[in-house]
């Protein structure tokens, strides 16, 4: 009696290790680059995409700025003042976002914050990837870009910016099982 509560025991054990390993590594899913592949090979619809949650690789930062001058005279002198006002929008590396709007096939609109017009367009670059899409990319790695209804210089370096995901892969197994009784004779 005791031998069989025994084995019921380890058995019991073993089954709530398995279930336990497998809910910690289904929570620890790395985060992974979002391909054009992956979203072939999964066939994604619009309303699926916007059910990821996704997240920069790499810093972003957005800038925009105007100078101002005035001129006056005082004490019998010219005095001219000039100066700049700086806007700038950063996004730091692993900032969540989801998909606002599918534009097509190989890009999507990320929103990372509430507002009209705010979200980054991301499209696939020549390795597939989803990278952050600009106006225009320039030799210096800066890049124009439409954010909140304003336009925006992206600083060097946030055009290596790509949408990262995580997925999770769980395969379904069953395990049915009889328990022996034992043969005795007769």
């Amino acid at each position: 009696m005791k031998i069989k509560s025994q084995s019921i025991n380890r058995m019991n054990f073993r089954l709530y290790f398995l279930v336990g390993a497998l809910v910690l590594l289904a929570g620890c899913s790395p985060k992974i680059p979002f391909t054009q592949s992956v979203r072939e090979k999964h066939n994604l619809t619009a309303e699926e995409l916007r059910r990821i949650q996704f997240y920069l690789s790499d810093p972003v930062i957005l800038r925009r700025g105007n100078s101002q001058s005035e001129k006056a005279t005082e004490e019998g002198a010219l005095v001219i003042k000039s100066g700049k006002n700086i806007e700038q929008v950063s996004f730091k590396a692993n900032t969540p976002g989801t998909v606002s709007e599918v534009v097509s096939n190989s890009a999507m609109k990320i929103s990372f914050e509430d507002g009209p017009e705010k979200m980054l367009v991301f499209s696939t670059d020549k390795n597939g990837y989803y990278a952050l899409k600009a106006l225009s990319w320039e030799r210096d790695g800066k890049g124009t870009i439409n954010y909140g209804g304003q336009t925006y210089t992206a600083a060097p370096g946030s055009s290596n910016a790509i949408l990262l995901f995580k997925m999770k892969s769980l395969k379904d197994v069953q395990v049915k099982e009889k328990v022996v009784k034992g043969k005795k004779l007769n």
